[in-house]
């Protein structure tokens, strides 16, 4: 039997016309072929996974990535977490984050997420406990909330890496993450709706925004779908840098 490779470019052009913001149009047709596929995108890779659909199929996020968290709020999905050093939102503006915008946003914006007991390039899984430490500032710091729901949260310098015991010394700094869109227990993914859950508070404090500016305050200790959810001030997007 003969093995046959197969060669299939694919050139998804950005024309004007019915689609005005330049994103390409792709169908939700399957198409399967034996052999090998060679794919030529002449779009960002950004927009191509922005418009495949609402499907849970976009790259992973891994430990160690740098990423930044848009608004899940529909009236505010141009604003991203912004911390220096208090965290409030920036505007930043699109419902994603274009290859351009990682230069042009402001890294007081983005962080580099880790995950414990993880490596760096090891998936994060929802129910994870990760920590986010700031680009701008560095590694060392990174995003605090105190146990009071009236203290606001910021970027603090006190450990540049956590390993060991010190992801419950310092426990301050860590986070859970659960994703509307995954089971527990499986990848985080590129564009997911997702939550930030404290350890402490009863169990039931998320990182929310509240009067200008974000702080541990409670919304569920049991049910992560009403919080890592669109349309409430405690769910982001969540982006890696592609």
């Amino acid at each position: 039997m003969k093995f046959v490779s197969v060669a299939v470019f694919v050139a998804i052009f950005l024309a004007g016309g019915k689609n005005s913001s330049g994103t390409p149009s792709v169908s939700s047709s399957k198409l399967t072929l034996n052999g090998y596929v060679s794919v030529s995108l002449y779009s960002p890779i950004e927009d191509v996974w922005a418009t495949l659909s609402t499907a849970h199929r976009y790259p992973i996020i891994h430990s160690g990535d740098l990423i930044v968290l848009r608004s899940a709020y529909s009236s505010y999905q141009n604003y991203l977490l912004y911390c220096s050093p208090y965290c409030q939102w920036y505007t930043c503006s699109g419902p994603y984050m274009s290859s351009s915008k990682w230069s042009s946003c402001s890294s007081y914006a983005m962080f580099t997420i880790t995950a414990k007991d993880k490596w760096h390039g090891e998936p994060i899984n929802s129910g994870d406990t990760v920590s986010l430490s700031s680009k701008a500032y560095g590694s060392s710091y990174r995003l605090y909330c105190s146990s009071s729901s009236s203290s606001k949260c910021y970027v603090r310098s006190l450990i540049s890496s956590i390993t060991g015991n010190n992801w419950l010394y310092y426990s301050y700094l860590t986070f859970v993450i659960y994703s509307r869109n995954a089971q527990d227990g499986t990848p985080v993914q590129y564009g997911d709706v997702i939550g930030l859950k404290f350890p402490y508070s009863s169990n039931s404090a998320w990182l929310s925004y509240y009067s200008s500016y974000f702080y541990p305050r409670s919304c569920s200790s049991s049910s992560k779908t009403s919080c890592a959810r669109e349309n409430t001030y405690t769910g982001f997007k969540i982006f890696k840098k592609l």
